[in-house]
Parts: C-alpha cells; structure tokens; sequence
C-alpha cells in the first residue's frame, strides 16, 4: 500500500470458491511493492464500492495496516459512506417508540458486546481477512437472540452503546459493498443481462415485499381489535375464542408472521391512537427506521450478510441465481487511488 496525507492507494485479492454465484473466502491486503508494479491504480467505482470495501477494512481493524491515514480515511468514510448518517437519523424517529418499551437486559447486552470485541480483538488481520473465520460470528449472534429470548426482526427494545453500533455499521458496510463487487463480476459474466443479472439493495435484501407486510400488518391490527371484546376478561366468550380467535391467531402466525412481529413488538397505544387514514404509512415508515435505524435492524443486517457468506450469495441474497451454471474460482484484484478530490466530488454530488 502507497499513501500520502491526501490519497491512499490500496490493493487487495478476493479469493472465492465455485458456484452458481462465486462466494468470497478471503481478502488479502497488498503489502509488497512489487503487487502495485503490477497494476496501474484505477479511479474508484462509480459507487465506491471497491474503496468503501477497503476503507472499511482499516476501520474494523483499527488502521493496523494504515496507521498513518487513519484522519482521511476517517474523514472519507464520513463523506462517502451513508449509513452511519442514516443510523442515527432513522434512530431519532424511533426515540419515542422505544422510550415506551422496556429495554433488554442491560448485562446481557453488555456481556454479548464485550464478548464480540474480545473475539474481533483476538483475530490476526495482519495480511488480511478469512472470511471462514467469521462462521464464530454468526454463531455468537445467534446465540445472543436465543438469550434475548425475543427475536431481532421487528425488535425496537436492544440499544447497542455507540461504539458497537458504530462497529457494526463499518463491518455492515464493509460486507455489503463485498458483496457488491460479487454481483458486478456475475453481471459482467453471464449470457443475459435481461434474465440472469442480480443487484444489491440495502432494503429490499433484507425486507422484502415490506408494502405487502404493512398491508398484512394492518389487516392484523384489526384483527386484533376486533377479537379483543371476546377474550381476556372474566366474561369472555369461551366458544368464540376457541373456536374463531384462536385458530386466526395461529393463521396469522403461521402465514404472516412478519406483519404480526411488527404489529406486536410496538406500543400499542402508538397504534390506537394514529388515525386510520395514516396508519399504513406510518407502518411503512417505522419498517425502514427499523431497519436502518436500530441496533435490533443493524444486527439483523450483519446476520444476513454473514450468512450470504456462510451459505452462498444466492441461497440467501439471489435464489434465481441458484439454476445458473457453475463459475469457476477466480480470484478479483483491486487496485485503487482515492484522492481528496474523489471525496469532495462525491460529497458535492
């Protein structure tokens, strides 16, 4: 790696392995002089991905490989990556949701961030990265849900402190835009772009068809209104409650299990008391700040990515992939210069 105080010049090797979508094993940093002989640097994608992917790097493993950089790359995260910006911002909205609620267990979230930073802390990311290693991650977020007892989707009571959801959002970035590099070298390879394409979406991927749920969302608040006079109370209507409530509960949790995660993790005083004609929006917009603004959403997207990893991009990200042919492993060589003029153009933009 070459720098200066106004650029950093960065190479790095994905390895993957065969699949109908190749699936990332490691990435190795460039450290000698004769890797950069071999390449001219190029300018950065045209969105970031290849320098938010090495960017993100240094920042998860505190500038080990780029101590003297570490203000402009610090300084080029903040112009050129938007989801911190976007965290906290969709965190504001859900104050009033979450000051409602009763928090997780404070020791718990506690024991499960100092487990995490003792784990990240321990791995050698000297020459780079094996993402094989990364499996005792998935298993230390699962784990970590089966103790919350409640699951991550719809869940608006974890708060991470700021320095592990600032963690999580540069190892979010980091695993989107890797995944992201993938898909541009899929597209680049196949026979038709019209049918066998796949693309990132940092909400889709991870909340799909989320209109259809605040549609089913609000069929099951109603739902809910409507069965409240007949259970719960000492007068209650055995027959109807056996008979009719009972069984569209277990439909709706069977079918819709998304919409009813939603409708139940919220107060449900902030449902009664928005009016009708507002509501669908309403749950439309708590979805997405769920999702980019939340510890539980943030979590849930590190999870996703790392069992893309895990499992293959296209058993998680991109099913339709699945029935392609089977690439070959190759190996992606990055090579790239980002100046201040590249951060400024992009924050201008």
């Amino acid at each position: 790696m070459k720098n200066n105080s106004a650029s950093l010049i960065m190479g790095f090797e994905i390895k993957t392995t065969r699949g109908p979508v190749l699936k990332p094993v490691s990435l190795e940093m460039w450290d000698q002089k004769s890797r950069f002989a071999e390449f001219t640097p190029h300018a950065p994608l045209k969105f970031m991905n290849d320098s938010l992917v090495g960017l993100q790097f240094h920042k998860l493993t505190n500038f080990l490989n780029a101590p003297k950089q570490e203000p402009f790359i610090t300084q080029a995260i903040e112009e050129l990556c938007p989801y911190s910006t976007l965290f906290y911002t969709c965190a504001d909205r859900l104050f009033p949701i979450q000051d409602k609620l009763k928090p997780v267990d404070e020791k718990l979230v506690q024991a499960f961030e100092n487990k995490w930073f003792a784990y990240w802390d321990a791995q050698d990311f000297s020459k780079g990265i094996n993402f094989n290693k990364l499996d005792q991650a998935f298993d230390m977020l699962s784990e970590f849900e089966s103790q919350m007892k409640v699951p991550l989707m719809y869940n608006f009571t974890l708060q991470f402190t700021k320095k592990f959801n600032d963690h999580l959002l540069a190892m979010y970035s980091f695993l989107f835009h890797l995944r992201s590099l993938i898909a541009l070298d899929h597209n680049i390879h196949i026979d038709d772009s019209s049918f066998e394409s796949v693309k990132c979406d940092s909400i889709s991927d991870y909340l799909p068809r989320a209109d259809f749920t605040t549609n089913d969302a609000l069929v099951y608040w109603q739902f809910k209104k409507l069965a409240t006079p007949f259970v719960g109370h000492k007068d209650k209507d055995v027959r109807i409650e056996k008979l009719f409530v009972e069984p569209m509960q277990r439909a709706f949790d069977q079918y819709n299990h998304n919409a009813c995660a939603l409708i139940n993790q919220l107060p449900q005083d902030l449902l009664a008391n928005q009016p009708n004609s507002e509501l669908e929006q309403h749950l439309h917009q708590i979805q997405m700040d769920w999702l980019l603004g939340s510890s539980a959403g943030l979590l849930f997207r590190v999870r996703e990515e790392l069992f893309g990893l895990h499992h293959g991009y296209d058993k998680v990200f991109w099913p339709e992939a699945s029935n392609q042919k089977t690439k070959k492993p190759t190996q992606f060589k990055v090579c790239f210069e980002l100046t201040e003029e590249h951060v400024g153009a992009k924050k201008a933009a």
